[in-house]
């Protein structure tokens, strides 16, 4: 009672520990919301862009595809020709994209208390997964692309 008497003029007040942290990291939440969001959009529009890409490449190389095919090209080398060029735009891509990543990165985590150190190998996964969406979109219309018959290419010339 002593003890009690002594705080007497304080009240009482208590709350949540969850209910704390989910006010104090609001904000975060949010942000994390905004950006899963606006990733989907980008990752959707990359990839349309991809595709018309490949597309168009397609069109304006369909000539020399036959020609290739009738030289004795296979399928997996038609595929090959033409990935590599979209493997070095994006390997151009994640090259400056590293830089504004970790920058960005850098300056969000300095809100944190405790904050983690970035780590190389996340980037280089987040390069491998970037290849491989890139790569299964163009090599599913290179794909059925290269199995045509070339003389459907060739026919007109």
């Amino acid at each position: 009672k002593n003890v009690w008497k002594s705080f007497s003029d304080d009240p009482f007040a208590f709350e949540f520990y969850d209910a704390f942290f989910n006010a104090k990291y609001h904000k975060e939440q949010q942000l994390s919301r905004s950006i899963t969001i606006i990733a989907i959009i980008a990752i959707i529009l990359t990839l349309i862009g991809i595709l018309g890409q490949v597309i168009q490449t397609c069109t304006y190389r369909t000539k020399e595809i036959g020609i290739r095919k009738v030289n004795g090209a296979t399928v997996l080398e038609v595929v090959n020709m033409l990935n590599m060029d979209f493997v070095k735009w994006v390997a151009v891509a994640f090259v400056i994209a590293i830089p504004i990543a970790w920058y960005a990165m850098e300056k969000w985590l300095g809100n944190f208390a405790y904050k983690i150190t970035l780590s190389w190998w996340i980037f280089a996964l987040a390069g491998i997964i970037v290849l491989t969406v890139a790569l299964l979109t163009v090599s599913w219309h290179t794909f059925r692309v290269a199995r045509k018959n070339p003389v459907e290419a060739l026919r007109y010339e």
